[in-house]
Parts: C-alpha cells; structure tokens; sequence
C-alpha cells in the first residue's frame, strides 16, 4: 500500500452528515465526531462542506502544544491529544490555521480527527470515507490521484506567506482553464 490521503470533493456534498454519524460510530472516538460539515452560506443556500483535520506535514496544533499531547504518526498523520497529558489550554485550536481542533471543556483534552488511525494503519479506509454516500470524501493512494482524471487539487495552502502542506487533499473546480486537471504548485498559492 502506498501513502494514502483524504480526498475531499466539496462539490459533491449534498449535506447529509452521514459523515458526522460514521465518525461517533468509529473505534475510540467516544460517540464524539471529529468531523464537521459546514454550512457556507446559511438562508441563502443549502450548501456544505464536510470539515476533517487536514493533517499539516508540520502541524500547528502538535508544534503550540506546551506538554507535547499531539503525537504525528510515523505515516503523517496527527493523532488527538493524549488523554493523559492534555491539559485542555486550547493553544492547538488558536495556532490551527483552519480552526479544527475542538477542546472537550468537560474533559479537558482536544479532539479532532485523527484518520481512524485504528482503521487506517490497517489499509481501511477512515468511517467518514466509508459512509459518504457521494464519494464527496475518498480514502486514496497519492499514485491513484495523481491519475484521478475528476479535478484539480489542492494540497498547499499559502496564509500570507506562510505555505502549509497537508495529507488532506481538496478536489477543486478548474476555474482558470475551464477543464479538469492538476493544478502545478506555482498555480495553487495564487
């Protein structure tokens, strides 16, 4: 098995946050979903986008944490904090540039997707992926999306300046050239 990524095609979400449910139900995720589906624009359409961890190649959230609770995998890809050794300051939601690390006020430790590492390392897809009734979130081989003929992709994100990489990967509309293709990275950061 090669390295594996989360693919996520916004365009195909039709709202029904089988995603979410997939989640609960996942191994050690304690009924609580780390997977969220956002409304984009709420009154005015009926649009969403499912919202996982993006899982940085260097995480914010892992780098912020003052008692190292945020482990990375030996394959990419972040782990929850550590029961054990979090201490819920929430330093890893405010360093997150895309906001998805959430803090159990209760329980005191962050949550956020962690892949279904328990499920990945074993070459299963994540529950999110398993579930989607649209394919809007696939569990692929890089090898098999780089010859993933449905849109270009976006895997570097530019936050003025600061460039982040990540193992997420979001399946874009190819706007500049009106067809379907990928997205070299000089393109992506514009």
């Amino acid at each position: 098995m090669g390295n594996r990524v989360l693919y996520i095609d916004y365009e195909r979400c039709i709202g029904c946050r089988a995603c979410i449910i997939g989640c609960e139900e996942c191994s050690g995720h304690d009924h609580l979903s780390r997977m969220f589906v956002d409304e984009l624009n709420p009154g005015e359409t009926v649009a969403t986008s499912p919202t996982p961890c993006m899982h940085c190649e260097t995480p914010a959230c892992a780098e912020s944490c003052p008692v190292q609770a945020i482990s990375v995998t030996d394959d990419g890809f972040v782990l929850s904090a550590s029961l054990e050794k979090c201490i819920g300051c929430k330093n890893c939601t405010y360093a997150c540039p895309f906001g998805i690390p959430r803090v159990d006020d209760q329980k005191k430790v962050m949550y956020k997707c962690d892949m279904c590492y328990d499920r990945t390392q074993q070459g299963r897809p994540p529950m999110c992926a398993s579930v989607c009734p649209t394919d809007t979130i696939q569990f692929l081989d890089e090898e098999e999306l780089k010859n993933f003929p449905a849109k270009p992709v976006q895997y570097k994100w530019d936050f003025g300046g600061t460039v982040i990489e990540t193992k997420t990967v979001i399946g874009l509309p190819d706007t500049k050239n009106n067809r379907f293709g990928f997205w070299n990275n000089e393109e992506v950061s514009s």
